[in-house]
Order: C-alpha cells, then sequence, then structure tokens
C-alpha cells in the first residue's frame, strides 16, 4: 500500500510523525481527505477532526487552528492544539464549554464574543471527538 509522510507540529511538541496510507483534516473550508502522491496543497486549519489512518487503522485527534501544507508526497500540519481522542479529559471539555457558553451569554463586547463563540466551538469539538 502506498504512504506518505505526515508530520503534525505544535507550539508544544512535535504531535505525530510518520507513514500514513490517507489523513482527513478539518481545514477552514470543510473536511480534506489526502492521499499519497496529492498534488501541492495550502489550506488554514479550522476546528475539527484529524484522522490519521495508519495500515488501514484510524486514529482521531481534535485539531484547532493553523495550517496545512500537501508537497512532495509529504504533508504537515502546524496547529494550535491538538489532542489524541482518547487523551481528551472529557471533564475538563465540558466545563470549558459552560464557561465559554456563559462568556456568550454575556456579550460584554464584539471582541469577547468572538473570542467566546471560538471557545465554545473548540469545547464543543473536543467533546464530540473524545464521544467518537
Amino acid at each position: 500500500m502506498a504512504t506518505f509522510h505526515l508530520r503534525v507540529l505544535t507550539a508544544e511538541k512535535s504531535f505525530f510523525e510518520g507513514e500514513v496510507d490517507r489523513c482527513i483534516v478539518r481545514a477552514a473550508t470543510g473536511d480534506v481527505g489526502i492521499l499519497p502522491n496529492h498534488t501541492p496543497y495550502l489550506a488554514p486549519l479550522g476546528i475539527g477532526g484529524l484522522t490519521i489512518y495508519q495500515d488501514g487503522k484510524p486514529r482521531l485527534a481534535a485539531v484547532a487552528h493553523g495550517f496545512l501544507e500537501v508537497g512532495g508526497n509529504q504533508m504537515t500540519i502546524i496547529a494550535r492544539t491538538c489532542e489524541w481522542a482518547d487523551e481528551i479529559d472529557l471533564h475538563r471539555a465540558e466545563e470549558a464549554k459552560r464557561r465559554a457558553e456563559a462568556r456568550v451569554q454575556a456579550q460584554r463586547s464584539q471582541k469577547e464574543l468572538d473570542i467566546a463563540q471560538i471557545k465554545l466551538k473548540k469545547a464543543i469539538n473536543r467533546i464530540r471527538i473524545a464521544q467518537k
């Protein structure tokens, strides 16, 4: 089976590096599937899932913000946050969701509302990914 090299980096660490069969990730405009020998591609990341397939087996992570680049039979994802589904603290994610919902309801300024809505989306995404 053909593979390509994938690197996933965050500000804190090298999250993942290895050969993969395919990858599905949430770009800003929707989910993007990458296969070996994909055409060069550059896109901003959204808030969503990252599914990495190795030997046909999927592994799911929550990802938010950053960029992805594909070229030369390799893919690099630079994300603000990325965590494996089985490592997400569901209780902590639910607490973050409650805090974000309270901030959205407070509606102090447009900037605070925008930040609260992003935090809410990230918390909902983490809960959704953890429950899969």
